[in-house]
């Protein structure tokens, strides 16, 4: 009989658990894996109910350590898992397996650490990709992030759409509505992942909806400033990141953030973000 993994993930950022995905489709060939996430259910990733007796139970990075003694007094099982920082330091404790998450590498190659680490394996390489794009051609989808340290000012989104569109693209704007007709409600992940379907190209920042571009292959321009683009920045080779290379960036660490400076790192003109765009496309990707 295979063992029944749960993989918790229901209190972490999109972004983790999208970079998770390479994870539980291995643990697929040899377990019978459910979750407390809808994610990897309306990506089509996992189909069985979350189990209420597993006899493991993973979580994703990001988890919040304050839950997981809860966690452990409700759930059977053992509990694997990155270990938790606090002041500096990395405990293990609660955990029957555990591992050290190494910030300067990127997180699904974490996530690949920490498989063959508590499974013992030896793979070397992920697939980290995710079917069902169908581009349209001349569809950009631009992903505007609610979050002040990771987007642009409304204003300079609006320009870069307004210039997009006089190049003859159609624009989808998603996630936050910085006030002009191209955006799209997307009330769903499997909505969302719809539209991102439909793009040839998508510009954005570091967030949830960027990594779900990212996995489903889409050629992306991404505007990093307060996190990391070593442990988060995009996989796809046709991708192309632009930083200020501010002496304070990354400043987001583990969800903190205490910017002096007004989120100068992500303040660029949009004739800067359009040209680094026309590069991306000069490079017949």
């Amino acid at each position: 009989m295979r063992k029944k993994i749960n993989i918790l993930g229901g209190k972490t950022g999109l972004g983790n658990q999208i970079q998770f995905i390479p994870v539980v489709n291995m643990l697929l060939k040899d377990y019978d894996v459910a979750s407390d996430s809808k994610v990897f259910y309306e990506l089509g990733i996992l189909e069985q109910d979350e189990f209420k007796k597993a006899d493991i139970n993973i979580t994703v990075f990001g988890y919040n350590h304050k839950k997981l003694w809860t966690e452990r007094k409700q759930r059977s099982g053992k509990f694997y898992g990155f270990k938790y920082r606090i002041k500096g330091k990395h405990i293990g404790l609660g955990y029957s397996k555990s591992l050290v998450f190494d910030e300067h590498v990127h997180e699904t190659i974490n996530n690949l650490n920490l498989y063959n680490y508590c499974f013992g394996k030896r793979i070397k390489k992920i697939d980290f990709s995710l079917p069902g794009r169908q581009a349209e051609a001349k569809t950009i989808v631009v992903a505007i992030s609610p979050k002040k340290e990771k987007t642009l000012p409304d204003t300079t989104w609006k320009t870069i759409i307004s210039i997009l569109k006089k190049q003859g693209y159609k624009v989808l704007v998603v996630d936050h509505n910085p006030g002009v007709q191209e955006y799209i409600q997307t009330p769903s992940l499997k909505d969302l992942k719809e539209t991102l379907s439909k793009a040839q190209y998508y510009i954005g920042t570091d967030s949830g909806v960027m990594h779900l571009a990212d996995i489903l292959g889409i050629p992306s321009l991404i505007i990093f400033g307060s996190t990391s683009i070593n442990k988060n920045g995009p996989l796809n080779p046709k991708s192309h990141v632009i930083t200020k290379n501010l002496a304070c960036s990354p400043c987001f660490d583990w969800g903190r953030i205490n910017c002096k400076i007004d989120y100068e790192c992500m303040k660029f003109e949009a004739s800067k973000i359009v040209q680094s765009f026309n590069t991306l496309i000069a490079n017949k990707i």
